[in-house]
């Protein structure tokens, strides 16, 4: 509980850095000026730098009680001015994330301006946020979570895990075309706790939805408010809690696998793989490892993840087209979905690897 109560005081402090800021100077200011009015008026009795000083001050003290009068009747003012919407106006949230200049944030299941007919326009309106040097945050939900299979049964219609699957190779290719100084602003990750409220924040104001039982937050009451309102900060709150505890912890670590290598009790190589969860279990594919079992053979491979969720772990490595159809078939899926169907790295054209649990354990 202390935790938590520490964790809300940090936000409410970031948020307000501002205001504090302009307080400190506020306060600050009148205090020097005063002791200076005092020096100066122990060295002689009608000095105008005295004078001044005490002048100074005295406003400094003035302004310093005006701003906070005023500031809280802001406040109302910005609560008073909270829009709803009757949906998710996406060409507006489009151009003022375009627009935007300090910070982008979206936390979605996965969120639909990254398909269709809208992704084109949404990649260019996050690619000219990044470029006017504002940071993209981006939380979406673990596909293979038991969160987003309830959401997807929700829903009926939607295939959850391939939707998000598909919005992580949007934002991958994003990536790719920004330049380097953009590129570390760009930051995503993947939650799995269960799924609540919608959030698209533009620097100040964002769209907030609560989920709905049936059907998707784009066709529900959007409310627009400024992020410092009550409600905002709610949502906002609850955003650096899912950022601060997601197991995912960057774009890099969603799209490739670190992974090593082991057999016969000997280190054969470390390196990276694409993968997928499917039910819980891993599967992966690369040029390396389609290297080293042509080399090592099958017989005896094991591999070790780099992965938190899988600390300790050794697991023992076949190839995927052997188990049952309808496994492979969805695992193929979701390698396109993540990946791109029209990729040169298309799995069509690679060895897909499942990974079975030992009861071997690392040292």
């Amino acid at each position: 509980m202390s935790g938590m109560w520490w964790a809300r005081g940090r936000n409410t402090l970031r948020r307000r850095r501002r205001h504090v800021l302009v307080l400190a100077v506020l306060a600050g200011g009148a205090i020097w000026m005063t002791v200076q009015a005092w020096r100066e008026s122990r060295r002689a009795t009608d000095s105008f730098s005295g004078e001044l000083y005490l002048n100074i001050g005295a406003a400094l003290i003035m302004t310093l009680l005006t701003y906070v009068v005023l500031n809280p009747l802001f406040r109302e003012l910005q609560t008073a001015s909270i829009i709803e919407h009757p949906r998710l106006d996406r060409d507006a949230l489009i151009d003022r994330v375009a627009r935007s200049r300090e910070l982008v944030a979206i936390l979605e299941t996965w969120t639909s301006m990254l398909e269709g007919p809208y992704a084109r326009r949404f990649v260019a309106a996050l690619r000219s946020a990044l470029l006017n040097g504002a940071t993209v945050r981006v939380l979406l939900l673990d596909p293979d979570s038991p969160a987003v299979r309830l959401r997807g049964e929700e829903l009926r219609r939607r295939d959850a895990s391939v939707a998000i699957l598909g919005n992580l190779w949007h934002l991958a290719r994003l990536r790719e075309e920004l330049p380097e100084s953009s590129r570390a602003r760009l930051q995503v990750r993947v939650y799995n706790a269960a799924p609540s409220v919608q959030m698209y924040r533009w620097d100040s104001k964002a769209f907030i939805s609560f989920f709905p039982v049936r059907g998707s937050t784009f066709d529900t009451q959007q409310i627009e408010a400024y992020v410092s309102t009550p409600l905002g900060e709610f949502v906002d709150d609850r955003f650096d809690e899912l950022w601060d505890t997601a197991p995912t912890q960057d774009l890099e670590a969603c799209l490739s696998l670190r992974l090593c290598l082991r057999q016969g009790g000997r280190e054969l190589e470390s390196c990276e793989a694409l993968y997928v969860r499917s039910d819980g279990d891993w599967y992966i594919a690369g040029a390396d490892l389609v290297r080293n079992v042509a080399r090592h053979g099958l017989a005896g491979l094991t591999v070790v993840l780099d992965r938190p969720e899988a600390a300790g772990e050794v697991f023992a490595i076949g190839e995927a087209d052997e188990l049952a159809p309808e496994v492979y078939n969805r695992v193929l899926e979701l390698f396109r979905a993540k990946y791109g169907l029209d990729s040169r790295q298309d799995t069509e054209n690679r060895v897909i690897f499942n990974l079975a649990s030992t009861s071997l354990t690392t040292v």
